[in-house]
């Protein structure tokens, strides 16, 4: 007899934050901090307009530095636009508490939007939210392409990085749902633990070192080192005199090149420390 096939679990849109420099802060500013980001979060929807997204919330949990939170697919041009805009000025607008109290104090967030199929009951389990789409967003937020984002631009102005996944991006942005163009977003390559994949960038207010850098990781050039002298070697100056047909590799210095004109052999003398010669045919000037 044929197995039964299980209903695939609905699927949902996963927001996760994370606070940049939690730890960096005392334990009343973290318990401070812990309480304030749902609100922040929730005036954001309000102020985009669609506090109703808010109310019809889905398995939300406080990760102390952070929250994650579910919501309908439908909603992921609210949450890819609108919303991040509308955070970035609550947390803008919170900013100005916090220095009028303590400027060593922050709340800068990164957030992380995927989608896909999570475990969903209809009384609330600790089981709620359990999908690879809410392991994924975990994950983005977490990796150092959208970490960099906030340690390139000027705190007092960019309060929010945002990372998306592929399956958002091309369902929503290509798809032609966004409020904000493509344009807007920079592809990068994720790897954190496990987590292997392609993202997609975009910060509301960028400012700072991303408007001249860009938000794409830069490729420096492979690390030279920088040849270090023998204990007790003078510095050099490498000279060869006269008509070189051929090449030459030397190391050290060469006091005088001669060519010894009294056979056909072509022999070359050469007086120096340290000297490699090679070349098939090298013609020294006349002593």
């Amino acid at each position: 007899m044929t197995e039964p096939a299980e209903d695939l679990p609905p699927y949902r849109a996963v927001l996760v934050v994370d606070m940049e420099n939690y730890s960096g802060h005392t334990a009343v500013q973290q318990r401070e901090f812990t309480e304030i980001i749902p609100d922040l979060l929730q005036r954001a929807f309000e102020r985009a307009g669609r506090g109703d997204v808010w109310d019809e919330r889905r398995f939300p949990d406080s990760t102390g530095d952070g929250y994650a939170v579910g919501f309908r697919p439908e909603t992921l041009p609210l949450l890819t636009g609108p919303f991040l805009d509308a955070l970035q000025y609550e947390l803008a607008y919170y900013d100005r508490i916090l220095r009028s109290r303590d400027r060593k104090s922050r709340l800068r967030l990164r957030a992380a939007i995927t989608v896909g199929p999570l475990y969903e009951s209809d009384s609330p389990r600790l089981g709620d939210g359990c999908g690879d789409s809410r392991v994924a967003a975990h994950r983005l937020v977490d990796a150092a392409e959208v970490r960099r984002l906030l340690e390139l631009s000027d705190p007092d102005i960019t309060f929010l990085a945002a990372i998306i996944s592929d399956r958002v991006y091309d369902d929503v942005v290509l798809g032609g749902h966004a409020t904000n163009p493509s344009s807007d977003y920079v592809q990068t390559s994720v790897s954190v633990k496990q987590f292997r994949g392609d993202a997609h960038l975009h910060v509301p207010k960028p400012s700072g070192e991303l408007l001249s850098r860009g938000f794409s990781q830069e490729q420096d050039g492979p690390d030279v080192e920088e040849e270090q002298p023998r204990a007790g070697a003078q510095g050099v100056q490498n000279n060869v005199s006269g008509e070189v047909s051929g090449g030459v590799v030397q190391a050290g210095s060469i006091g005088h090149l001669k060519q010894d004109h009294r056979d056909q052999s072509n022999r070359i003398s050469v007086r120096g420390n340290s000297n490699k010669v090679a070349g098939r045919d090298i013609r020294g000037g006349r002593p």
